[in-house]
Formats: structure tokens, C-alpha cells, sequence
């Protein structure tokens, strides 16, 4: 249990922030960037690490790729990140076939600009006549409107506006000569309009400096509206269960002191992130979170538990220590040495205690059972079956525990891996579960059910199995069969 006690440490006590745990609200919770960007990338790229060309991309992390689509939109867009592996909807929108399966937006976006009439096709479609090709062109399509939106999302944060006459600046109270943001002028709209008033009462023909300025910069922003439709990225918050967009509040509505901060800091964010300096965008990010923790009391520190366990890959660890006592396992039966079996159950021993530390962790994150979608329960059925194997190996020791705890492990492990690739394993409970007692109590004890009666499953073939290889072994078979009836009746 020590290995727990550690593990758990940063879960229970958190750390400090960073801008991996900035909360966002999506599909109905609030959850950190860390998480939004890891489903994404697994949703466009088809893994949650970045690489381009078989090289490792400099920014690797899926945070890291979502802050470069955030800051280096253009560029960005012409990176190969689409995984297409249907040679026939790559065929279809006339993509040029690579090793790597991977397209870029602009590639894609030209290709459906080509074929127009393809997708006006598959729309008339009903569900039910769509082949899978038709299903995945949709998807194709689906994919590129979100990414889209995620791209510019943040575009009104980026430093893209220069103001150099001194008349301006001094009006707007600008003491610098960085370049400023689409949100600097919304945030400043009554200045700013009282400088456009006095441009639209100027005749152009006596414009100064100042006024010839004005009208390139109302002319940027005009041009930078462009992308207001990219709301999807909730970030600013109104209340505890309303968040909106940054381009939603650039509409001229009046803003709460709430979100001018929040605007301010995230201008400030983006600027730091642009100029490298990680440090700053981390006191940022804990500014954010602090505030926003204040002013509506949500538990933040979640946010950092979550992003820990996201990086932590807990349960591909816990596999891998069940297929290292799987094959020790089989060392042991070939040398018949008892040393070799502790070593053995040591190593499923280990699997197990960062199996529990895994759903703890989400137990934590989630307040609440581990049990509510197909994932979560496939997960949870893995731990009962070893916890029950694991403990008729420590009563009978002949590995047999061992034997039936590695393979379920493994096996199911396998199958939840499955699972998790659709997308976001946290998501919040559907009504008909949202109820923590019920989920304690009926939910759970169905659940583990599920596991014993697969550990008497896999018991009752290991006894067929036997009965064939060892039929004259009547005792080790008895055993068996007491244990299945045993586990049968629970």
C-alpha cells in the first residue's frame, strides 16, 4: 500500500498550476485545457502525441500542440495532422496518397472545395443508406469544421495590432509599443469609439497621422471578425454553468469585472507564450485559476489532479506489470523454482496497487464510484477479478491465482484501451445514474459481480483445461471445482 501512499500524494494534496490546467467547459463539466487537447489530438490525429513526418514534433505534449494551433494559426493549418487511413476517402476527396495516411486542413478543405457536389450527396443521404466510406467522409468533415473553430478560437488574444503615434497611444493609455489584441480594443471600446467618432467626423482629405493610423486599424479589426463564428472553446466564465467563448463577449456587451480580468490575463498569456517565456505564462495561468476559484468556488485543484493523471498513463503501467507476471509466471513453471513465483506476485502484486491507484484517482477527480460508463466499469471489472485472484494465489500459492489474475488483468485492460480511444474516458453521468448512493450501492455491487463471475469463468476453463492435460490430478481439479462453486454462489 506504501506505493499508493506516495502515488496518491500529489491527488490528495495537488500542486501548483500551469497552463495545462486551465478549466474550459465542455460536453457539460469543466475540466482542464490538458484534457480538451488530448481527446482532440486523438481525435484528428489518432494519438495523443504529436509527431510529423516520423519525427518527434518539438512541442510533443497535446497541450503544447493546442497552444501552437493557438498562437501560430496560419502555419499551423498547413500541418499534416488528419489521419485518413481509407484509402478510399482519401480517393475521394482527391488526396494525393502518403505513408503516413496524414493530410493537412488547407489539403482537405481544397479537396472538399473540389468536390462540392460529393458532400451535398452524402447530406441528402439517409443515415441508414450511408456505406462506411459516406460515414467517414462526414466524420472527415466534422473534424475539419472543429478543428477550425479550436484553431481561431483564441485569435482575438494575439498580439497582431500595432499603435505608434503618440496621440493614440496616449488616448488609449497604451505606455508601450507592443503590438495589441483584438480583445484590448473590445476591452477599451468607449476610448476606442470616441477616437473612431472624430475619424468619421474628419474629412479625409485633412487625416494626420493619427488619423491614417486609425483607419488601418479599424480596418484590421473589421478583417479579424471574421472568425467570430469559432466558439467552441469555453473559457470565460459568466457563472458556475454558463461559460462563453472568448469571440461570444468581443459582441460589444457590457462585461462583468469577472471577465475583463480574464480577458486582460489571457492577452497577457498568449503574449508571454509568443515571446517564450513559460515562467509567465504559468503565473498567468495560476492567476486565472485562482480567480476563477474565488469568484465561483469551484474546486481548481481538480483541474491539476486531473492533468497528473492524464500524464501518468496509470493503467497501461498496471497492464504491463500483468504481462511482466505473466511471462515470470511461465519462467517459473518451466524451473519450478518457489522464488521465482514471489517474484512473480510481486510483479502483479505491483499492477494491482496502480490498478487501485488508477481508479482512485478517478474516483477523486470525478467525486464519484469509477463504475458509470463502459470504460470505467470494464476497468473496475478487471480489479475485482484480480483482487479475487490474488487472493486464493495467497491462500493456495500455485500460481493458478497468478495465472487467472494476468490473463483477466491483461485481457480486459486490452479491451478498455478500446474504449478509451473514443474519446473522453471523465465524461459527466447520464440522469438516470446521477446519483452518488446509487452508484455506491446498486451500481457497484453489480459491477463487481460482473468480475467474480468472470474470475469462475476463467476458473471453470481452467478446470476443462486440466481435466484434458491432467485428468489424474483429482485433487488440484477438486479444488478447482470447489472454487468455481464457491465463486458461483457469491
Amino acid at each position: 500500500m506504501f506505493i499508493i501512499y506516495i502515488l496518491s500524494f500529489g491527488l490528495l494534496f495537488g500542486s501548483d498550476f500551469s497552463y495545462k490546467d486551465l478549466p474550459i467547459l465542455q460536453s457539460g463539466r469543466i475540466k482542464p485545457l490538458d484534457s480538451f487537447s488530448r481527446n482532440h489530438l486523438l481525435q484528428f490525429y489518432g494519438k495523443k502525441q504529436f509527431k510529423s513526418n516520423d519525427e518527434i514534433y518539438d512541442n510533443a505534449t497535446a497541450s503544447n500542440w493546442l497552444f501552437e494551433i493557438f498562437t501560430n494559426p496560419e502555419k499551423e493549418l498547413d500541418r499534416k495532422i488528419f489521419n485518413i487511413r481509407n484509402p478510399e476517402v482519401a480517393i475521394s476527396l482527391g488526396l494525393d496518397k502518403n505513408d503516413f495516411h496524414r493530410y493537412s486542413f488547407k489539403e482537405i478543405i481544397e479537396g472538399f472545395q473540389n468536390n462540392q457536389e460529393l458532400l451535398e450527396s452524402l447530406k441528402s443521404k439517409d443515415e441508414i443508406n450511408q456505406t462506411l466510406v459516406d460515414k467517414q467522409i462526414i466524420e472527415v468533415y466534422q473534424n475539419i469544421l472543429s478543428y477550425d473553430e479550436i484553431t481561431h478560437g483564441v485569435y482575438c488574444f494575439l498580439p497582431l495590432i500595432n499603435i505608434s503615434n503618440p496621440i493614440n497611444q496616449e488616448f488609449m493609455g497604451i505606455n508601450h509599443d507592443k503590438p495589441l489584441s483584438y480583445s484590448f480594443f473590445m476591452r477599451n471600446i468607449e476610448k476606442f469609439k470616441v477616437l473612431l467618432q472624430n475619424l468619421l467626423d474628419t474629412d479625409e482629405s485633412k487625416w494626420n497621422d493619427s488619423h491614417i493610423e486609425l483607419s488601418q486599424v479599424a480596418t484590421q479589426l473589421q478583417k479579424m471578425t471574421q472568425f467570430h463564428y469559432a466558439q467552441s472553446l469555453k473559457i470565460i466564465p459568466g457563472d458556475k454553468d454558463i461559460w462563453y467563448s472568448p469571440w461570444e463577449v468581443m459582441d460589444g456587451r457590457p462585461l462583468t469585472q469577472l471577465q475583463y480580468q480574464i480577458l486582460e490575463i489571457y492577452e497577457n498569456l498568449f503574449y508571454s507564450y509568443i515571446e517564450n517565456d513559460k515562467i509567465k505564462v504559468n503565473e498567468y495561468a495560476n492567476e486565472i485559476i485562482n480567480i476563477i476559484e474565488d469568484r465561483l468556488e469551484i474546486d481548481v485543484n481538480l483541474l491539476s489532479k486531473e492533468t497528473s493523471y492524464n500524464e501518468q498513463n496509470i493503467f497501461m503501467w498496471s497492464m504491463i506489470f500483468y504481462l511482466v507476471a505473466f511471462f515470470i509466471m511461465g519462467i517459473s513453471w518451466m524451473i519450478f523454482n518457489k522464488n521465482i513465483r514471489l517474484i512473480s506476485f510481486a510483479s502483479i502484486l505491483v499492477g494491482f496497487l496502480l490498478h487501485s491507484y488508477g481508479l482512485l484517482s478517478r474516483m477523486i477527480i470525478m467525486q464519484r464510484p469509477p463504475v458509470t460508463t463502459l470504460y470505467e466499469s470494464i476497468i473496475f471489472v478487471s480489479f475485482i477479478l484480480v483482487l479475487f485472484a490474488l487472493i486464493f494465489e495467497y491462500i493456495r500459492k500455485d500460481t493458478l491465482g497468478i495465472l487467472i489474475a494476468s490473463i483477466g488483468g491483461i485481457f480486459l485492460h486490452f479491451i478498455g484501451f478500446k474504449y478509451a480511444a473514443d474519446g473522453d474516458t471523465l465524461g459527466v453521468l447520464v440522469a438516470v445514474l446521477n446519483s452518488n448512493f446509487w452508484l455506491s450501492t446498486h451500481v457497484t455491487t453489480i459491477t463487481t459481480g460482473y468480475g467474480v463471475s468472470i474470475l469462475a469463468g476463467l476458473m471453470a476453463h481452467l478446470y476443462l483445461i486440466l481435466s484434458v492435460f491432467k485428468p489424474d490430478n483429482k485433487k488440484l481439479l477438486n479444488k478447482l471445482f470447489d472454487n468455481t462453486y464457491g465463486l458461483t454462489l457469491m
